[in-house]
C-alpha cells in the first residue's frame, strides 16, 4: 500500500462513518421492506469499514537489498516509509556509504522470500 493509498482509505472510512450515521438515523422508522433493505446496505458498508480501516492499521514487513551485497527489512505503513526508515538507517542510494540501500528492491516480505534469504546465512 503506498502512502496515497492509505491515506484515500482514511478518507473513505471517514466518509463511509459519516453516511452510515445518517442512513442508520433516517431508517430508524422505516416500514419492514425498506427496513431490510437499507440494514443490507448498512452490513455492507460496516463491512467495508471494518475491512479498510484493518488495511490501514496494518503494518508490513519490507525486505530489501543493498547495493554493495547483503538484505535486511523494515516495517512500515507503506513501502515509502520503509524506504525512508532504511535510508535513515543505512545510507542514501547515491552515497559512497558502505551500506546503500537498494530501493528498487523493496517488496513485502513473504514466508518463501524470508526463507530464501535466511538460507543465505547457511
Amino acid at each position: 500500500m503506498t502512502r496515497e493509498q492509505r491515506d484515500a482509505a482514511k478518507q473513505r472510512v471517514v466518509a463511509l462513518s459519516s453516511r452510515l450515521n445518517a442512513i442508520e438515523t433516517l431508517t430508524e422508522n422505516m416500514s419492514d421492506q425498506g427496513g431490510i433493505e437499507i440494514a443490507n446496505i448498512i452490513n455492507e458498508t460496516k463491512a467495508e469499514i471494518d475491512a479498510l480501516a484493518k488495511r490501514i492499521a496494518t503494518k508490513w514487513e519490507f525486505l530489501f537489498n543493498f547495493k554493495g551485497g547483503g538484505w535486511n527489512s523494515e516495517v512500515a505503513f507503506t513501502r515509502e516509509d520503509a524506504i525512508e526508515q532504511a535510508v535513515f538507517k543505512y545510507g542514501h542510494p547515491d552515497t559512497q556509504e558502505m551500506l546503500r540501500v537498494d530501493v528498487s528492491t523493496f517488496r513485502v516480505s513473504t514466508p518463501e522470500d524470508y526463507k530464501n534469504q535466511l538460507s543465505s546465512f547457511y
